[in-house]
């Protein structure tokens, strides 16, 4: 067993592909967010300042289309990489792996592209609400492939747990994209074609740099394994392939379909329904936030959720699940009155006063920001239970009531309805989902349904979330509506044992 494992090994950096630890992934993957999210915070604000409302909304269409096509047009099919990937190169079947996938996965891609190129105008008419559209939209179909190819790269290296390498990747990518994204639109023309050509660019330098990379230091040396049949190669791939195509679907349409209802549904002509689409735009760069703070945090708590599954302490995941929630609708009900409070400077001098209807639906856009991070905390039940799949029936959920309410409120609202009906269905699926937690076996404390219904406090404005936050603040500590008993013990514990260390550094230092 033991040569078996120093052989592989060697075979590994033999050919160049050796996979890194978990800690300096984490370690790479952490720094390399903050870096990618500090340059793509300056970048959006730049994008907002320099064009206009609607080539701001022709851009956000455009990227939305690029957010959905892009595993649509290969069913997920790289997806699967991360599960499978790694057993065939365990096998000695890696290349065999890597020929039939990407033999696949481009065509896939060649053929979607195609058949959308020849009917771009229709193309043209659902993205961006207008025929007159056909050619940026044969040029957004251009960048496609290049997102297509880049997303398949990463998808590659993150199979081989080579996280320096898609990071990398990443932070090329980011850089490369506000460099001639910003260079465009200053030097060139300050429209959508610019930025789509920057971002297809960025993509394009990334991937020859990763091939570049992979040609020098991997040896193409023959699969030690034999070859699997093809009816035994797919049928398992793909049932996990579409079962990730299908959520990930789910989850980028209720990320983008309150565009399309504005596009399609808001009574606005074109250019206005492409400016109102920039002014949510705007109002969602600094919101947005919260969601990255989520994602990282998703990041931080899930493998110590696992250990606990895993150990059988399943009403420790339920306890530390329940806290992790109320600490960070918290935290970011906090953030989010600071937020409320700085954003109409930031409007007024780096936006130049271009987006007061995007700064009038920004408490709406925040509340919902919260509420869809909350959701991405709650979702960690299910994964942590492996059943993913009962993350599914609340976002559809949300999904049609979202096109409902949007169906209700466009017309008499306008974007202002876009936004309520997208917070309502956001809430909607939240608590839809810490049902399914229920359901699932989560122990769901009563506190924990009171603090989902505290971020509407931002809807009121950042003073009257202010009061608010605080006396849910001396509510919570004082007659323990939110934490319990043990919560609040385990919180008091926690804070002394950091103040005691912190303490005996301070006198232990020279």
């Amino acid at each position: 067993m033991a040569e078996s494992v120093v052989k592989e090994r060697q075979r590994r950096q033999r050919i160049g592909l050796s996979p890194e630890t978990l800690l300096s992934s984490i370690v790479l993957v952490l720094v390399v967010n903050l870096v990618q999210r500090s340059v793509g915070f300056g970048r959006a604000v730049l994008f907002c300042r320099w064009m206009d409302p609607e080539e701001l909304g022709h851009w956000e269409m455009a990227y939305s289309f690029l957010l959905l096509a892009a595993p649509l047009a290969v069913l997920g099919l790289p997806g699967s990489f991360g599960r499978y990937l790694e057993r065939y190169r365990q096998r000695g079947q890696l290349w065999l792996f890597l020929r039939r996938t990407t033999f696949w996965t481009f065509t896939l891609a060649g053929a979607t592209i195609a058949v959308m190129a020849w009917r771009r105008a229709d193309m043209a008419q659902l993205v961006f609400g207008g025929a007159d559209r056909a050619g940026l939209m044969l040029g957004v179909l251009c960048c496609l492939a290049t997102v297509i190819l880049h997303h398949f790269l990463e998808a590659v290296f993150a199979g081989l747990r080579m996280f320096r390498v898609v990071s990398a990747m990443h932070f090329t990518q980011s850089m490369s994209f506000a460099l001639v994204s910003l260079s465009l639109l200053a030097f060139w023309r300050d429209v959508t074609a610019s930025v789509v050509l920057g971002y297809g660019i960025a993509c394009l330098l990334s991937i020859v740099g990763v091939l570049t990379w992979a040609a020098l230091r991997v040896d193409r040396s023959d699969d030690a394994g034999d070859p699997v049949a093809h009816s035994e190669f797919w049928p398992p791939l793909m049932r996990f392939a579409v079962w990730v195509w299908v959520t990930n679907l789910l989850t980028n349409v209720y990320g983008v379909i309150d565009r399309y209802m504005i596009i399609h549904f808001a009574g606005f002509d074109t250019d206005e329904a492409l400016a109102q689409v920039g002014n949510y735009h705007t109002s969602n760069i600094v919101p947005v936030l919260l969601i990255s703070f989520a994602n990282l945090l998703v990041g931080a708590m899930t493998p110590h959720l696992s250990h606990d599954w895993e150990a059988g302490r399943r009403d420790a995941v339920s306890g530390r699940l329940n806290l992790i929630l109320k600490l960070a609708t918290m935290t970011m009900l906090a953030a989010g009155v600071v937020l409320l409070t700085v954003c109409p400077v930031l409007f007024r001098l780096a936006f130049g006063d271009k987006y007061d209807t995007g700064l009038a639906v920004l408490p709406w856009t925040m509340a919902n920001c919260v509420w869809f991070s909350l959701l991405l905390v709650a979702q960690q039940y299910v994964w942590c239970a492996e059943k993913s799949h009962r993350a599914t029936p609340p976002l559809v959920a949300g999904l049609v009531v979202n096109v409902i309410l949007n169906l209700i409120l466009l017309p008499p609202l306008g974007l202002l309805g876009a936004v309520i009906a997208t917070a309502a269905a956001t809430l909607l699926t939240l608590l839809g989902q810490l049902y399914v937690n229920h359901r699932t076996g989560m122990q769901l404390h009563r506190g924990t349904i009171l603090a989902m219904l505290t971020p509407a406090l931002l809807i009121l404005g950042p003073v009257p979330a202010a009061i608010g936050a605080l006396a849910i603040l001396v509510l919570a500590i004082a007659r323990g509506w939110l934490l319990t008993p043990h919560e609040r013990q385990q919180i008091t514990a926690t804070a002394l044992e950091r103040l005691s260390r912190f303490t005996t550094r301070l006198g232990t230092s020279p």
